[in-house]
């Protein structure tokens, strides 16, 4: 009798619960960015007074955020979609958020909220991503 951990059926499996997993852990975020996104286009000066954020923005910048935010939110989609055979977004997502927890932390005050959530994203996921690279490379005969 063999072990289920060594059958191909099991390993399998595993692959297909880590890619749920992940999915699910970026669709978390992806949907979180695409929520602030809106709420910086259509409330720019609320959302500016509830970050507490750096002096008064100037006018449109917080907005342009919102944009951008929506604009990597799309560009992850089709990582999302289809995270093991489209790798590029999820790599350069993860370190994106990375880079990003340091530009947060660099400007300060109401920012290293939205530092503290990149940070803790961007190791999640990454752990995810490596958990899901893994398994499906085991997957395999």
């Amino acid at each position: 009798m063999t072990d289920d951990a060594l059958t191909i059926g099991w390993t399998q499996a595993e692959a297909a619960t880590r890619r749920t997993a992940y999915r699910r852990l970026l669709g978390f975020t992806l949907i979180v960015q695409t929520v602030l996104g809106l709420i910086a286009l259509i409330v720019p000066v609320w959302l500016a007074r509830s970050a507490d954020l750096p002096g008064p923005p100037p006018a449109g910048w917080v907005q342009l955020w919102g944009v951008m935010l929506l604009i990597t939110a799309s560009l992850y989609l089709p990582g999302w979609i289809e995270p093991l055979h489209v790798r590029w977004p999820n790599i350069v997502g993860i370190i994106a958020r990375v880079v990003l927890a340091i530009a947060y932390v660099s400007l300060g005050r109401g920012l290293r909220w939205f530092a503290l959530y990149e940070l803790i994203f961007a190791v999640a996921l990454a752990w995810s991503y490596r958990a899901l690279l893994r398994a499906d490379l085991m997957s395999r005969p």
